[in-house]
């Protein structure tokens, strides 16, 4: 479980760095292509939280 707590701060470290990079970003091309990482990224949050939820389901029952 705490592995899974590990990969979500990590995953929540990166969209800072990319959104703080896409604010940065000078061309729209790179804007574009770092939105398209965030939306990524925010997939993968999705899922780690999606696990997280599961895992403390199942511990509940």
């Amino acid at each position: 479980m705490n592995a899974l707590w590990d990969e979500l701060i990590h995953e929540l470290g990166t969209v800072r760095a990319l959104s703080a990079a896409a604010l940065e970003a000078r061309s729209e091309t790179s804007r574009v292509a770092l939105i398209t990482l965030l939306d990524a990224e925010t997939a993968e949050i999705s899922a780690i939280l999606d696990q997280i939820l599961r895992s403390e389901a199942s511990s509940a029952a």
